[in-house]
């Protein structure tokens, strides 16, 4: 008895659709981020920051017990990340996780300092972990950085402490740098390649089923 595809279609369409809506949807992130002294967190692409996610208002001994309390999703079209660890004097750093992901760990570029870039960067504010950084600063900046990699860190203080693998990214006394890496890299969802390859196999697994139920009995 042939079956009628016409009931395979709307299996073929959910699969797709299916694929698309889950690759859509909004991801929740959560961040540890310590440093020594203060930090923001900001979101946006390649080219440019769009949107300030956390700033940070506590020292940084205080910010070891309050890393694991902020959680967000990126807005469409958001597919970046970017740390700006801010140096109040002595020796500083950055380090931490993201959805359990230790930054040091994935792919990461670190600007060229732009705290002079910044609107009344102080050293005691900073120092304090209250210095708020202007998102509109931030974007100004941006055009001007350099980027490279950065150096680890594995010996100071606020690394020992808190950093998860004991490691994190060490910049000059008093300065301020933003850290990129990918939201692909901190989200567990594959890359759009990966959902074309999944898409592919899910319709020839179904094709190939359809082709054995519509065949003729015997």
């Amino acid at each position: 008895m042939k079956k009628d595809l016409r009931f395979a279609f709307p299996a073929i369409v959910a699969l797709f659709a299916g694929v698309n809506c889950a690759h859509g949807s909004p991801i929740s992130y959560t961040i540890q981020i310590v440093a020594d002294n203060d930090f923001a967190v900001f979101a946006g692409t390649d080219d440019n920051v769009i949107n300030l996610i956390y700033q940070n208002d506590v020292s940084w001994p205080d910010q070891i017990a309050a890393a694991s309390s902020q959680s967000f999703t990126l807005l469409p079209g958001e597919t970046t990340f970017y740390l700006l660890g801010m140096g109040g004097g002595g020796e500083e750093n950055i380090s931490g996780t993201v959805n359990g992901v230790d930054i040091t760990s994935i792919p990461v570029l670190m600007s060229s300092d732009l705290s002079s870039q910044l609107t009344g960067y102080d050293l005691d504010s900073v120092g304090a972990g209250t210095y708020n950084a202007s998102l509109a600063d931030v974007q100004a900046a941006f055009s001007d950085l350099t980027w490279g990699p950065p150096t680890l860190n594995t010996t100071d203080a606020v690394i020992e402490l808190a950093a998860p693998n004991g490691i994190g990214y060490d910049f000059a006394s008093g300065t301020a740098h933003l850290f990129e890496f990918s939201a692909s890299d901190v989200s567990g969802v594959p890359e759009p390649a990966t959902w074309w390859l999944a898409m592919i196999a899910g319709g020839a697994i179904l094709l190939r089923r359809l082709r054995r139920t519509s065949s003729p009995s015997i």
